[in-house]
């Protein structure tokens, strides 16, 4: 089995999904959660230690068979952060996918979580550090860029493309063939109809733009 490392002891169900995978072909020997707050150091977390916080990078990141993966997701700014770390320390990272998630004729990055509940077309590119919550559909041929956060319910049509960094809120929808630029916020429940720019806020139904 491949050892994995947890950054961020915040969001319990990876260890469920870690779970549900090695119950169909055992795979991850969970080592521990890393979490730079100093009060959780020699605590436990969903019955895992937590081994302490970024001073084992260097020690970690070099050994054989070691993955990371990226459990931080409070925050945007606070994701991107730590997968920047990993990254600096050419850490393995995992890609966890429940098994009941057909991923056929899917092109799937490094550091990628997709839960139970997900359904994924045919010809799809996901990026690296995606993370996918419960029950997100997308259809067929999308482009979802890296570091994109994608909240329970979603679903994005055919052709749509999501940039890097866009966090798309909890039952928005992405209609056929649309683009949400780089860092863009689609609010939850939102119906996207066009295209979304770069840094936007788009809410409603049909999603119109925030202007601050």
């Amino acid at each position: 089995m491949k050892k994995l490392i947890i950054y961020g002891a915040s969001f319990g169900d990876v260890i469920k999904l870690v779970d549900a995978i090695n119950q169909t072909d055992p795979t991850w020997q969970v080592l521990g959660f890393m979490d730079d707050t100093p009060e959780l150091k020699d605590k436990k977390f969903m019955g895992c230690d937590i081994l302490g916080g970024r001073e084992l990078l260097p020690d970690l990141s070099g050994q054989k068979d070691v993955y990371f993966f990226n459990n931080v997701n409070g925050t945007r700014d606070g994701n991107h952060k730590i997968a920047e770390r990993l990254n600096s320390y050419n850490c393995k990272l995992a890609s966890l996918v429940h098994p009941a998630v057909d991923l056929n004729y899917v092109e799937l990055g490094r550091g990628c979580i997709i839960p139970q509940g997900c359904v994924i077309g045919a010809n799809v590119l996901i990026g690296n550090n995606v993370t996918l919550r419960y029950g997100v559909v997308i259809s067929h041929d999308v482009e979802i860029g890296d570091s994109v956060l994608i909240g329970p319910g979603v679903t994005i049509g055919g052709r749509a493309k999501i940039k890097k960094g866009c966090l798309i809120g909890a039952g928005a929808t992405v209609l056929l063939g649309t683009t949400v630029g780089e860092q863009a916020t689609v609010g939850a429940g939102t119906v996207v109809i066009r295209d979304v720019p770069a840094n936007a806020t788009v809410t409603g139904v049909p999603g119109k733009e925030i202007i601050k």
